[in-house]
């Protein structure tokens, strides 16, 4: 049980401070005038949703390869789903709300699906299309 704690704390760690570090570089180096109480740029919303999506995907493969059980990419995706949840509350108007409720919900199932596949529990027929001519 406390390894399965300590994957998700990892997880959601690693995955943070990812997505700090990046957002910290687009509002340093290409975003200097993004707190003009505004809305925010689509170019900033895109970059930051792209980085979000990546990052969870990174934090669930963290949380299956530390864990070893699909329980724990189960969690992280939960938990990020509960965060983005409490920010949609909280929205105070920068972003458009379909984007305060898009971003937490792509995320926490990017983050499930890429620790389950990591650990091999998803078939590869539920993954995506099939090719034509594989069987």
């Amino acid at each position: 049980m406390l390894r399965q704690i300590l994957a998700v704390a990892a997880g959601f760690i690693t995955m943070s401070a990812l997505v700090l570090a990046t957002e910290y570089a687009l509002v340093r180096f290409f975003f200097p005038s993004l707190f003009d109480l505004g809305p925010l740029p689509p170019a900033y919303l895109l970059a930051y949703g792209v980085s979000s999506l990546f990052f969870a995907t990174i934090g669930g493969c963290i949380t299956a390869a530390i864990s070893g059980r699909h329980e724990a990419p189960t969690v992280l995706g939960a938990l990020l789903l509960g965060m983005g949840i409490g920010s949609l509350l909280m929205n105070r108007g920068n972003q458009p709300i379909w984007y305060a409720a898009t971003v937490p919900l792509l995320s926490a199932l990017a983050a499930t699906i890429a620790g389950y596949r990591w650990l091999g529990r998803l078939p590869e027929e539920q993954a995506g299309p099939r090719k034509a001519g594989r069987r």
